[in-house]
């Protein structure tokens, strides 16, 4: 039988052509007008800092922060323009703070400062200049303001990163165990975990603290002791979520042991979504260690943290408020920082697409 022929039309190939309308905002725009909002931005900036050294500083700091404003807008529309949309300048300076304040506390020892423990008492009080070897001015003690904040930045972290260490290594374990046998050992996890939550956090570090002394060390037990509930939840959902899935199942059937199926199916794919969230654990352990310390029971003096600085500071807040604005600012950016990173990771561990800047 034959196969007729079947006639091909042959039309000609016209090229897709893109409109504007199918262009992001960012595209449409000329790196003309992001070139010059980096420029006022700058300008403004500069003549803050030093155009109008005469001026009230509620004035400087105002035209400092619209220059801030303005220069940051202008990258982020640099930045989709050559990038796309993915473009996130937040994240960006985040990661640099971050690591700029690592790279501080871990090398503090090499830095070309002052030693934390030598005052210069005739020029304390001294107002940040922006100028070397003192930008940040001096304590009412006459410490370098610049040396006490990376040494508090190094009590700070060491706190944060131990007290998360040890909180996901009891959390997951405690959250696998109890999501994969269930039962009578996933009741008794929970009513440890309910009860440690129930628990007024404040209430329960300043006793940890009167019992145990006050000490980098206690403080981060202590700290650690209030992370693991989060943990085990977190790893207990997971558990529960992977423990149906077609690889843990096929596992199963083929005779795979309860120790086989928990630590080399459900852990290796359940521990990403969990320690994403250690970045915004850390945030939380700075803000709690710098309470303690603006309350008198975190890190000992005369050894420096923010918490402490800034209670030093309190006293002359109307005369000398960088006394408190300096420690504040960088506790702020800090925290700030580890939070925007976590969200991040929190989306990206989860598959989500984040729109924030």
């Amino acid at each position: 039988m034959a196969i007729p022929e079947v006639e091909v039309l042959e039309t000609p190939f016209v090229p897709l052509e893109v409109g504007e309308e199918d262009l992001t905002p960012a595209r449409k725009r000329s790196k003309l007008y992001p070139l010059l909002m980096v420029i006022a931005g700058i300008a403004l900036i500069i003549f803050a800092g030093w155009g109008i050294r005469s001026a009230d500083t509620v004035i400087r700091t105002l035209v400092a922060l619209v220059g801030a404003v303005v220069l940051w807008h202008g990258l982020q529309v640099l930045g989709e323009i050559r990038y796309g949309m993915r473009f996130k300048l937040g994240l960006i300076v985040a990661f640099a703070w971050v690591g700029l304040v690592l790279f501080c506390a871990i090398f503090a020892a090499f830095l070309p400062i002052e030693e934390w423990e030598k005052a210069d008492i005739p020029n304390r009080l001294m107002r940040p200049g922006l100028r070397w070897p003192e930008p940040l001015g001096r304590t009412a003690n006459g410490y370098s303001e610049l040396t006490h904040v990376i040494y508090g930045a190094r009590a700070s972290l060491l706190i944060g990163f131990v007290a998360v260490i040890v909180g996901i290594l009891i959390g997951v374990l405690a959250g696998l165990v109890a999501g994969w046998y269930g039962k009578t050992l996933d009741h008794s996890v929970g009513i440890i975990t309910n009860t440690i939550l129930a628990f007024p956090p404040l209430i329960l570090l300043l006793s940890i603290v009167a019992v145990y002394g006050s000490s980098i060390r206690t403080l981060a037990l202590a700290l650690a002791v209030l992370s693991i509930p989060t943990y085990t939840r977190l790893m207990r959902a997971q558990t529960l979520s992977t423990r149906q899935r077609e690889f843990v199942l096929a596992a199963r059937a083929m005779g795979a042991s309860n120790r086989r199926q928990m630590w080399r199916e459900i852990l290796p794919n359940s521990i990403i979504p969990v320690a994403s969230y250690s970045f915004l654990v850390i945030g939380a352990v700075i803000v709690a260690e710098g309470s303690l310390s603006y309350l008198g029971v975190g890190v000992p003096p005369p050894k420096p943290s923010w918490g402490g600085m800034i209670a030093d500071g309190q006293i002359k807040l109307k005369t000398d408020p960088h006394l408190v604005f300096v420690p504040a600012t960088v506790l702020f950016l800090t925290v700030l920082s580890f939070n925007r990173i976590g969200e991040w990771a929190r989306r990206t561990a989860g598959g989500e697409k984040g729109e924030g800047r």
